[in-house]
C-alpha cells in the first residue's frame, strides 16, 4: 500500500503538524499515528508574525529528528478568534503547504475549545470575545460515537441574549466553555455549569485531533483561496467602508 493510500484509510498515520494562533496564547504540536508528540505555547512575538514560526518549528521537527517533508499534513485553527493571529497562522499554513507538498487542513476553532471536554458532558457553548459585548458561539453535542457535532452554524450573539439561551438549557451535562468567558465568568447564570478556565483556550493538540475527521484541501487553487473564518469585518474594515459610503 502506498503511503497515499495508507493515509486515505487512516489520515491518523500522516504525521501532523498543527498550529493555534486565534487568541492571546498561540500553540503548536506533533501528532501522528493517535499520539501527539509534543505540544508547546509559541513566543509572543512568534504569534504576531508568520515568518518567524519557521524557526520554531524546524527546532520541533529536530528535536525528533523529522524534516519538513516529513510531514504529512499542516492542520490550522482559522476562526473566529483574533484578526492578527487568525492571519498568521493561516498564512503560515498555506506557505509550509506550497513549500512541501503536505495536505492542509483547517479546523473550527470553536470546534476546537469542544474537543477539551470532559466525557460527562454531551452538549457545549463555546464562545469567543467579538467585542462590543458580544460573543461568537459555537453549539455543539455529542454524537452516538462520542465525537462533537455542531448544533448550528457559528454565529454572533449579545451577552445578554446568549446568558438568556444559556440558563434555558442547563442541565447536567451541558457546559459552556471558551476564551469568550474571560471578561464575563462572574455573569454567567449560577445553573450553569462552566469548565475549568485551563480548558478554555483552544490547544494545538486538539487542532491535531480534529484534523483525523475533517477533509483536507484538495488543489493548489483550494489552498490558495483559504481565509480565516473572521465571520464580520474588522472595526478598521467597517470604519474604511463606512468613509467610502460618505465620500
Amino acid at each position: 500500500m502506498t503511503d497515499s493510500e495508507l493515509a486515505a484509510n487512516d489520515p491518523s498515520s500522516l504525521l501532523t503538524l498543527s498550529v493555534e494562533t486565534s487568541g492571546t496564547q498561540g500553540f503548536l504540536a506533533l501528532r501522528q499515528n493517535g499520539v501527539t508528540l509534543i505540544e508547546h505555547e509559541l513566543e509572543h512575538a512568534r504569534r504576531r508574525h508568520a515568518q518567524t514560526l519557521i524557526s520554531e518549528i524546524q527546532a520541533t521537527l529536530l528535536r525528533f529528528q523529522f524534516r519538513p517533508r516529513d510531514v504529512g499534513r499542516i492542520a490550522v485553527s482559522i476562526g473566529p478568534g483574533s484578526f492578527t493571529g487568525l492571519r498568521v497562522g493561516v498564512v503560515f499554513a498555506k506557505t509550509f503547504a506550497f513549500a512541501t507538498g503536505c495536505q492542509l487542513v483547517p479546523v473550527d476553532t470553536l470546534a476546537v475549545v469542544a474537543q477539551a471536554a470532559p466525557a460527562d458532558i454531551s452538549e457545549v457553548m463555546a464562545v469567543a470575545d467579538a467585542q462590543r459585548e458580544e460573543l461568537f458561539v459555537g453549539h455543539y453535542r455529542r454524537d452516538s460515537n462520542g465525537l462533537w457535532q455542531r448544533v448550528t452554524t457559528i454565529r454572533i450573539q449579545s451577552n445578554a441574549a446568549w446568558f438568556a439561551d444559556i440558563e434555558a438549557r442547563a442541565s447536567t451535562t451541558f457546559a459552556v466553555t471558551g476564551p469568550g468567558l474571560v471578561k464575563i465568568r462572574d455573569q454567567v447564570p449560577a445553573a450553569v455549569q462552566v469548565l475549568p478556565e485551563e480548558l478554555w483556550s483552544p490547544r494545538a493538540a486538539h487542532v491535531a485531533e480534529l484534523s483525523d475527521r475533517c477533509p483536507p484541501l484538495t488543489s493548489t487553487d483550494a489552498i490558495s483561496e483559504l481565509e480565516p473564518f473572521y465571520l464580520r469585518k474588522s472595526a478598521a474594515e467597517e470604519k474604511r467602508d463606512a468613509s467610502q459610503q460618505l465620500a
